[in-house]
């Protein structure tokens, strides 16, 4: 069930050029969010700006009561939020969307990150932990620089076996995170009943990602951002096309979608 509450920060961490990690008490989403759901916050006290933004959940913390959101400094909305102190006061609704289904027993999971594309799958990942075996755990990270790049030595004490691009090449392999994917689904392209893949990143790599999941049949589910107003799947503002010509709202039938099923352009 969405809800409206508001929620004092416990931290404001800067973890890269522009990238920081909110922290905010809330036992409410701690307890019920689930990986693939997001908040939608309100920046200010005032009406500027007017529209909230939408975050997914990074990761809960369910003894302290806590969740964090990842954010990276794009505008306005998101420069105010950069510079929360703890003890501030936000507005926010949820826990909204529909999430991502968890795999079946002895699938291998392949995680697809692009940039900020990381947020969702983190917490994915941890509950993950512990439930699949770690040599069938597969996390794909891609980020335009070094730069940002986030948890490389986090996931690997995880025990994930881990997949890194750079645009520029300044860390790992270099060339696009979704050319590193293929070449891997090209080798099991036998096996391909047996993979469970979840993707986020930015629209031109899901794209990529939807275009390789019809190709190969695969089964993978990407979480989708949108231009959203009200978040909660009133104002149709954030519609998907599907295959069957028919259109879902991000928001609320989403954000997480299966990748063969819509049409992004």
């Amino acid at each position: 069930m969405i809800s409206q509450f508001t929620s004092s920060v416990v931290s404001n961490q800067k973890l890269g050029e522009k990238i920081f990690k909110l922290t905010l008490s809330s036992p409410y989403i701690s307890k019920r969010a689930k990986p693939g759901n997001f908040v939608h916050i309100k920046v200010g006290s005032t009406y500027s700006p007017l529209l909230r933004r939408a975050f997914s959940v990074h990761n809960v913390d369910k003894q302290k009561g806590s969740f964090e959101v990842l954010l990276k400094v794009v505008g306005r909305g998101t420069g105010i939020l950069s510079e929360k102190s703890p003890g501030d006061i936000l507005d926010l609704l949820g826990p909204i969307g529909k999430g991502f289904s968890l795999p079946q027993e002895g699938k291998t999971v392949m995680l697809v990150a692009g940039g900020m594309g990381i947020a969702p799958l983190w917490f994915l990942l941890n509950n993950l932990i512990g439930k699949t075996d770690k040599e069938k755990l597969l996390f794909f990270s891609g980020a335009k620089t070094e730069k940002e790049l986030l948890y490389c030595e986090n996931l690997k004490d995880l025990g994930a076996n881990l997949m890194v691009t750079t645009d520029d090449g300044s860390f790992g392999t270099k060339g696009l995170i979704t050319d590193l994917f293929l070449k891997e689904i090209k080798g099991r392209k036998n096996d391909s009943s047996k993979l469970m893949v979840y993707s986020c990143g930015p629209p031109e790599m899901l794209k990529r990602m939807s275009e390789i999941s019809k190709g190969y049949d695969l089964s993978c589910q990407i979480s989708l951002e949108g231009n959203m107003a009200c978040g909660v799947g009133a104002c149709w503002g954030c519609p998907v096309k599907l295959e069957n010509g028919w259109y879902k709202r991000v928001c609320v039938d989403g954000p997480v979608f299966d990748a063969r099923e819509v049409v992004l352009e």
